[in-house]
């Protein structure tokens, strides 16, 4: 794996994640807990099958945080591929 892809880096693109959240009331306790880690700014659920959820930082978060706190509540996250081009 990579730096950009281990992590989700600062800035205004965030990282995407498929996850199995259904319900508001799930989507509600993800987003909570998710907004505990230090460095993150904003969860965004978006409205697709399978569910995704853009998570933006202010400074880098490793992916495997984000991953291990969806896996304590009984979710699942996995992280998309590249998120933005570098150009």
């Amino acid at each position: 794996m990579t730096y950009i892809n281990d992590n989700v880096i600062p800035g205004n693109h965030g990282k995407t994640f498929t996850t199995d959240v259904r319900s508001p009331e799930e989507k509600s306790k993800l987003k909570a807990a998710i907004m505990k880690i230090d460095g993150v700014t904003n969860v965004i659920f978006e409205d697709v099958y399978p569910s995704e959820v853009t998570v933006h930082t202010d400074k880098v978060v490793h992916v495997n945080e984000i991953q291990d706190i969806a896996t304590d509540l009984e979710f699942h996250v996995i992280a998309k591929g590249p998120f933005f081009p570098l150009f």
